[in-house]
């Protein structure tokens, strides 16, 4: 490794670490999504515990990847560690200390209902199958 390589990757490590765990998780589970790899081919073609593939398609939970595993991620899904940290417009995630109050679970259901899916995933940051979940979930409550 060159020390101009050495360089950038010190630098695509601080820009990492900077990055929102929400922004890093959203966006690998798009590209897993994008892939239709289940969990337990990622991990033997990885080397990543399963548990850890699950860990990232959890949207309310504290679980940030380590570097080294979203760059494994990244390899296996041919996708740029730069497109990973890239921030997503109109991210609305709740915090994952944050529960859905009456009123944001009102406003999905109102959401869901208003535009399409595609919308609402890129909204809200979700997968299609969350969105229906959340859909199903949230109306039933209100």
């Amino acid at each position: 490794m060159t020390l101009d390589q050495q360089k950038e990757l010190l630098k695509l490590y601080k820009q990492y670490q900077a990055t929102s765990k929400d922004t890093i998780k959203a966006n690998i589970r798009t590209h897993m999504d994008n892939e239709d790899l289940k969990p337990a081919i990622i991990s033997e073609w990885t080397g990543i515990p399963v548990q850890t593939i699950y860990q990232l398609r959890k949207h309310n939970n504290a679980y940030k990847p380590d570097f080294i595993t979203t760059m494994a991620l990244c390899d296996l899904l041919k996708v740029s560690i730069t497109e990973v940290i890239k921030p997503i417009q109109g991210l609305s995630i709740p915090e994952s200390n944050t529960k859905w109050d009456m009123k944001a679970k009102q406003g999905f259901v109102h959401d869901y209902n208003k535009l399409g899916i595609e919308e609402i995933c890129r909204k809200y940051n979700i997968t299609q199958r969350t969105a229906t979940e959340y859909n199903k979930n949230f109306a039933r409550e209100i």
